[in-house]
């Protein structure tokens, strides 16, 4: 592909490689069998474990004959790792790059930013981030894939790649409750998203994150603690 027909019309996808959604699929349930299969060995020195969870499980498990319970053991091993393979490629990032916008889609996230409203893209901290003329974040989504060819991708159609990462790092604070300085509204915000943050909770991480975009806020995360800083006004 010439540089001259990427930036013509061309999009460049950056994602996994091919081979990765199909190993998933069938190196995953391979795995969980295998599992299974080694379940039936230990299955009785699990019940003789009185602290192991699940122990009614365990013992209607050991109440089949030899035959059943391999099938049982091959079966669940199997669909669990199926569940796992399917939510692999769920949540597997594809980043497509063209000449008027940029797409971000990771399981249930999906962004479709304008090429005029981005003024440059960074990757830092394992995570990807379109920058707006405000200084707000226009796209923040975890990046696990080749940064060169991302980097490479966007060169191709002419966008802004920030080498030296986030060119606003040094403006975040951290935030404890009550703090001085945040619109109004926002400790509130940054109050629940904690709790969220706390269990993990990426759904609501993601809304809560917009909610703070709507209110002039930027907001990172580090080892459960949040930062942030302030967008320029609308």
């Amino acid at each position: 592909m010439s540089t001259d027909n990427a930036r013509i019309g061309e999009t460049i996808t950056v994602a996994d490689a091919p081979w990765v959604g199909p190993a998933a699929l069938i190196g995953l349930p391979l795995v969980g069998a295998a599992l299974g299969w080694g379940l039936t060995f230990i299955v009785e020195w699990i019940v003789g474990l009185r602290w192991f969870p699940f122990q009614g499980l365990f013992e209607l498990f050991t109440d089949l004959s030899d035959p059943l319970r391999l099938i049982v053991a091959l079966a669940v091993g199997l669909l669990l790792g199926l569940v796992l393979a399917l939510f692999v490629l769920h949540e597997m990032l594809s980043i497509t790059v063209g000449r008027d916008r940029i797409v971000f889609n990771r399981g249930d996230y999906e962004r479709e930013l304008d090429r005029a409203d981005i003024t440059g893209v960074f990757v830092q901290d394992k995570r990807v981030v379109a920058l707006g003329h405000r200084r707000q974040e226009l796209a923040n989504v975890e990046f696990d894939l080749d940064r060169d060819k991302l980097a490479a991708a966007l060169r191709r159609h002419g966008y802004a790649w920030l080498t030296e990462g986030d060119p606003y790092a040094a403006e975040f604070r951290r935030w404890v409750p009550g703090a001085d300085g945040l619109p109004q509204g926002a400790n509130a915000v940054l109050k629940a998203r904690q709790q969220a943050l706390e269990k993990s909770n990426g759904g609501d991480l993601r809304e809560l994150r917009d909610e703070l975009a709507d209110l002039g806020v930027v907001v990172h995360d580090k080892d459960k603690k949040q930062y942030w800083r302030l967008s320029d006004p609308a």
